[in-house]
């Protein structure tokens, strides 16, 4: 029976993953994935009268208990959004069961969580991040959130920002659809009767800006300002192809860097990619996203994110 120390969640097909699995290969350290889309070819038992998780792989046998377990990586939002498409009888009690099950996995709490679920969860509640972000000294875009464009009080020549409150995700037939931040004025807001439909963000609109993405893990920020064609981009950078985007490393003011960590350790993460923007001389926050994407930073920006990664589930501790 071989004991676990390092613990991976995730999916096959996760590239990001893989960064992480490959380090570790490399420098030697045991581990054991174990993906959501192939748990029924895995043998599970969780016990609770010894906390004891054992699990079986193509034979082989593992055990993870709270006594030897370093470290969790857990690679999947907190609330799985399977996309709003029908789903048979078999299949909805099938997500929906293994969800609860990786969300019990939190009985093991003494080991390091890149991220812990709760943690999770509570840090991907944009009005929640906003409040700490401003609690702890980052400056924030002026934020509303509301259905009804009479209670806004918006200039109507002015322009705003207007994004959704959760990621925008759908599916369409087969592809997957994704609602993008969008620059309106303010007489289309106060003027849209559709908007009585849903709550939604509202803030102003910085301009001109700098997107920059800061990627931190644990005490280390690492950020790269976002561009096209050597300039800064107006409203959401992701709409634009990725081949067109050049993501170039910069250092950030101390204050900011040290804003940017504190603020992952204040929402109780080990991971956050924290979206910034510079305008009129000043840093702003945006957003953090405790799942959010950074493998394609290592070839792009030359960033060693993975290897930190790697380091710290080897150790289980965030150094102070």
């Amino acid at each position: 029976m071989n004991e676990v120390e390092i613990l991976i969640i995730s999916n096959k097909f996760d590239f990001t993953t893989d960064y992480i699995t490959h380090e570790l290969h490399k420098l030697g350290i045991p581990y054991v994935r174990i993906n959501r889309d192939e748990f029924p070819s895995y043998g599970i038992k969780l016990s609770l009268s010894n906390e004891e998780l054992h699990i079986k792989i193509s034979g082989n046998k593992f055990i993870v208990t709270n006594e030897k377990l370093k470290s969790v990586y857990f690679r999947a939002p907190t609330f799985l959004r399977y996309l709003y498409t029908p789903l048979e009888p078999e299949n909805q009690l099938f997500k929906s069961q293994w969800a609860s099950f990786i969300r019990n996995l939190i009985i093991f709490e003494n080991a390091l969580w890149i991220n812990h679920p709760v943690n999770t969860y509570k840090a991907e509640n944009k009005l929640f991040q906003l409040k700490v972000a401003k609690e702890i000294g980052f400056k924030i875009p002026f934020t509303l959130v509301s259905n009804n464009g009479d209670l806004l009080g918006l200039d109507d020549k002015n322009k705003y920002v207007i994004k959704t409150l959760d990621a925008g995700l759908f599916k369409i037939g087969k592809k997957e659809a994704f609602i993008y931040t969008n620059i309106v004025k303010g007489n289309e807001l106060t003027n849209n009767s559709n908007l009585k439909l849903l709550p939604v963000i509202i803030q102003e609109y910085l301009y001109p800006k700098l997107d920059i993405r800061a990627t931190v893990v644990g005490n280390k920020v690492w950020a790269v300002k976002i561009l096209k064609q050597g300039k800064s981009i107006d409203g959401d950078w992701r709409r634009t192809k990725k081949e067109e985007l050049e993501f170039i490393s910069v250092d950030l003011p101390h204050d900011i860097n040290l804003l940017c960590s504190t603020l992952v350790k204040k929402l109780g993460l080990s991971f956050g990619a924290i979206d910034l923007a510079y305008c009129d001389s000043e840093y702003f926050f945006l957003e953090v996203n405790p799942t959010g994407e950074w493998a394609w930073l290592i070839n792009s920006a030359g960033l060693d994110i993975h290897k930190l990664i790697a380091k710290l589930l080897f150790s289980g501790v965030i150094k102070t």
